[in-house]
């Protein structure tokens, strides 16, 4: 999920308009709903027509659970390659007491964020606010927030043990906090990152569909540029005789609270519903191939009970309101790196995945009317002696040389530093 997972964004970097997400009204903040849901049958009616998703037949079970104690290896063997999601309870911190809305205002108030409707949606537009401004406006406005969280407020955010070394460590690729009031919910979508979600504050649903099929044709599905999926299905009034699909898939459950984490894996199609006033932190990570082992030299016996988000190592850090690259100084060897991480669990990395990465990559030098080469021109002198020309392989990249990277590794250098340069020296 190397973009934030709403499909064609168009970011206005305007305050929130209270006419466009207003409903005028307090949200409702009740947490005490039932799920799974108890169903109802109607001769009349296929099951679950125009009931949300999940009424259209009965939870197979409980997703599985783990220890609180979990290590990282026993993790990644039995859940990141073996493609199985978990839910680990109480791993993190809860933020319900710190980060009261007062307190955020405060201390934050004056960041940068990104928020959107609150029904997540096909075709959907984000807005930049202070937060502040946001916090002002949630409990009542038809809105959520969706944001790569600030460096300024990583110190207080805590960042999980069970990705806190090793392989995964490695593949870190962006932490994304959610903040929402009352019924909101997510499309039903299927990532093409790993993600842990964690919820901090208030109480989050889920549903997971066990499905062989990677792209079910029968969920209307949507296929972004970074590889994630999106159904078309409305999730709060399914058509249960378009969807009859939705009758035969079997899907599991669980409800987070507080300090509580669920693994997804990547192309796990999922759909998520908060409620009441929830705050929930999502950090996405980069597949590996299924054959690699877990390297965790890095890892402790004892690792420390709380270890701050501000010494994770992300590909994507956000400032200036604007995502980047985390680091400053950027050789051809961490070139090299980004583009496996690119590959995710793939033997071959395509064309599309690439420019879609450098587009998001160089977007401030773009706007700043920047002479650079397209990322169709970056990727045919990377990928120029490979037979089939949409699509690069491990072996390839692990043999391109460092004079070959140079070429990338001088732009994501540039876009990385852009604000420590002035515009003549870009």
């Amino acid at each position: 999920m190397i973009l934030l997972t709403i499909l064609f964004l168009s970011l206005n970097q305007v305050g929130v308009s209270s006419t466009d997400m207003s409903s005028g009204f307090p949200k409702d903040m009740n947490l005490y709903v039932t799920f799974p849901p108890i169903l109802q049958h109607h001769e009349s009616l296929a099951l679950g027509h125009l009931r949300p998703l999940g009424w259209q037949r009965r939870a197979e079970a409980p997703i599985i659970e783990d220890s609180l104690n979990i290590d990282p290896e026993r993790f990644y063997n039995l859940f990141v390659r073996g493609n199985r999601s978990v839910v680990i309870r109480g791993i993190v911190s809860p933020m319900d007491v710190l980060w009261t809305d007062t307190y955020l205002s405060k201390r934050y108030g004056h960041l940068n964020v990104t928020a959107a409707k609150r029904k997540q949606r096909l075709v959907d537009t984000l807005v930049m606010t202070p937060l502040k401004t946001f916090l002002q406006q949630y409990r009542q406005d038809d809105l959520y927030m969706n944001t790569i969280i600030p460096d300024e407020m990583k110190l207080e955010t805590p960042f999980p043990s069970v990705i806190n070394c090793g392989t995964i460590r490695s593949r870190l690729i962006e932490p994304i906090l959610w903040i929402s009031a009352g019924d909101t919910a997510s499309l039903l979508q299927a990532h093409a990152q790993h993600t842990l979600h964690c919820v901090l504050d208030g109480r989050k649903d889920f549903i997971i569909y066990d499905l062989a099929n990677h792209y079910p044709h029968e969920f209307n599905l949507v296929k972004q540029a970074n590889g994630d999926l999106f159904s078309r299905i409305d999730v709060d009034l399914v058509n249960a005789y378009k969807y009859k699909y939705l009758h035969e898939a079997p899907w599991y459950w669980t409800t987070l609270r507080e300090g509580d984490c669920l693994f997804v894996p990547a192309y796990k199609f999922h759909q998520i519903r908060a409620h009441g006033r929830t705050l929930a932190l999502t950090i996405d990570f980069a597949p590996t191939n299924i054959r690699e082992e877990f390297l965790g030299t890095d890892c402790e016996k004892n690792p420390p009970v709380y270890v701050p988000l501000s010494q994770a190592p992300f590909l994507w850090r956000y400032e200036h309101a604007v995502r980047h690259l985390s680091k400053r100084s950027i050789t051809s060897e961490d070139v090299r790196n980004y583009l496996f991480l690119l590959f995710g669990a793939n033997e071959e990395l395509h064309q599309e995945i690439f420019r879609d990465f450098y587009l998001q990559v160089t977007d401030e030098l773009d706007k700043k009317s920047v002479a650079l080469p397209t990322g169709t021109d970056v990727w045919k002198q990377l990928n120029k002696d490979e037979p089939r020309e949409e699509f690069m392989t491990r072996d390839h990249l692990k043999n391109l040389s460092a004079d070959r990277l140079q070429l990338l590794a001088d732009i994501l250098q540039k876009s990385a530093r852009i604000h420590e340069y002035h515009k003549h020296e870009l």
